[in-house]
């Protein structure tokens, strides 16, 4: 048993910020150590005399970052979870993009093998960002990676989730809910304990409901790759603002969304409502250039990434540039954009 205590620090405590100390056993935040504790107990001792002390960070959705690619090298897993500390990330899910079975299968496969000592993030499952999507919003993705749902039988359907739940790997799939056979696959893997998120759609609001009702609970990356908002037709994006069971992510770089879109859903969901992600790709933390997202190429500018035919393919942000901004575009406090980036993933 590893303990540490971190002294001297004002922490971020369910009651807001304190004055106290924390003790850390084998990783996870375990007691406020007593005066004797700290006198009798072992271990090592952080002073965090002056700082601020918050939860990791938790990002459900990121590609790749500091030139790993998850998709054309599954095996950076871990490089990448011991970087991502560096930006406060202490858990993530590794996101793979619309792919065939067999590369699903081998991300899996690297993802369940553990490398000894291993330090860093903890990657807490994997993210399948397709590809039952809709091809009409496909963003970065390759067309030719994404299925149809229709293609398979409800024994399939059943077969699938409980292949994907197979082991605990799979911790969130994106899905569009519009796709015929949607509303079942969402049964099936919150059934199985697998959070489901709406994305990369052109669903209404009734089919947003429809699968919210089958046990859907997020929506990926808000506004992006998704049928915009209408007065009329407010579509998944404007029943993300509303419905409490739909808990909407949202990448906040200034690009994805613009500074008055995050403030309008902020004030729409706050404070509990808005969980922040980076979609990061390998291009985050590196030089302007070419980078690689699987099969496909994208040019980084320092301020976006995008394709040969000018479509966003992941983003350079990372989590604590997320929390930054979130507070310049919406007045949020600090206490709230933590939460954001850490309470609310979490519940997820």
């Amino acid at each position: 048993m590893t303990i540490r205590t971190v002294e001297g620090g004002t922490c971020l405590t369910s009651a807001g910020w304190e004055s106290t100390d924390i003790e850390i056993e084998d990783g996870r935040v375990a007691a406020r150590p007593s005066p004797v504790d700290r006198r009798v107990g072992g271990g090592e001792t952080v002073d965090a005399t002056g700082r601020q002390v918050a939860p990791g960070f938790v990002d459900l959705q990121v590609n790749g970052g500091f030139g790993i690619d998850l998709q054309s090298d599954p095996d950076g897993i871990w490089d990448l979870g011991h970087r991502l500390p560096s930006t406060g990330v202490t858990a993530f899910l590794p996101t793979l993009i619309s792919s065939p079975p067999a590369v699903i299968e081998k991300f899996l496969a690297v993802l369940g093998n553990r490398p000894a000592g291993y330090v860093g993030a903890e990657p807490i499952g994997a993210h399948l960002e397709g590809p039952f999507i809709n091809a009409d919003q496909a963003g970065a993705h390759r067309r030719d990676r994404i299925r149809e749902l229709a293609e398979l039988s409800q024994a399939q359907i059943v077969g699938l989730a409980r292949l994907w739940a197979r082991d605990g790997l799979v911790a969130l799939v994106t899905l569009a809910p519009e796709l015929p056979g949607a509303v079942d696959l969402i049964d099936e893997l919150a059934d199985f304990g697998i959070t489901v998120s709406l994305g990369h759609t052109n669903a209404t609001a009734a089919q947003a409901r429809a699968a919210a009702e089958a046990g859907a609970t997020m929506v990926t990356h808000l506004f992006n790759a998704m049928a915009p908002i209408h007065h009329r037709r407010p579509n998944v994006a404007g029943l993300a603002l509303s419905d409490t069971r739909l808990t909407p992510s949202m990448i906040v770089d200034g690009h994805h969304v613009d500074p008055a879109m995050v403030a309008a859903t902020w004030n729409a969901r706050r404070p509990h409502g808005l969980a922040l992600v980076t979609d990061a790709m390998a291009a985050m933390g590196q030089a302007t250039g070419t980078h690689r997202l699987g099969d496909t190429t994208a040019d980084s500018d320092g301020a976006v990434v995008r394709t040969a035919t000018g479509v966003l393919a992941g983003s350079l942000l990372s989590m604590d540039q997320a929390v930054s901004n979130l507070m310049r575009f919406t007045g949020a406090s600090l206490a709230e954009a933590v939460a954001a980036a850490s309470t609310i993933p979490a519940q997820l």
